[in-house]
């Protein structure tokens, strides 16, 4: 295991697998929906789109959902109406704020799959940059 760490891992995960007494794994994935609103049921939170937890954006993106949502409602005088509207403005900023999480991601990622994650993985390549754009919600 400490081998595969090595060589598929970034190197300071890596450092830290060989390091760790009891290694514990958990698995990330991402979750996108195509639409937030259904008929007179709207999703939002983590229910309509999961980002990697490293980008820090789960209550920021709850609590827009949120207020989006109040504001559709407030808007319009069909439910069905208002749940359309706030499903377009949300579903496109949820779907943002994943691909913003797979890009701040991939600077952990040692076997970088295309030119992209490679330039992600540059452009992220010390703490200081991934601070600069972890919990930012000022481009969604």
């Amino acid at each position: 295991m400490e081998e595969a760490a090595l060589a598929l891992l970034a190197p300071q995960f890596g450092e830290v697998v060989t390091k760790a007494a009891q290694p514990l794994f958990q698995p990330i994935f991402d979750l996108e929906v195509p639409h937030m609103a259904f008929g007179r049921i709207a999703l939002l939170g983590d229910a309509a789109f999961v980002a990697r937890p490293h980008c820090g954006m789960g209550v920021t993106k709850a609590a827009s959902d949120a207020m989006a949502l109040v504001k559709a409602l407030n808007t319009h005088d069909s439910v069905r109406d208002a749940l359309a509207d706030y499903s377009r403005e949300r579903t496109e900023a949820g779907s943002a704020i994943v691909q913003h999480a797979r890009h701040l991601g991939a600077y952990m990622q040692a076997q970088l799959k295309n030119d992209l994650d490679r330039e992600m993985a540059e452009r992220y390549r010390t703490p200081e940059a991934v601070m600069r754009e972890t919990a930012v919600p000022a481009r969604f």
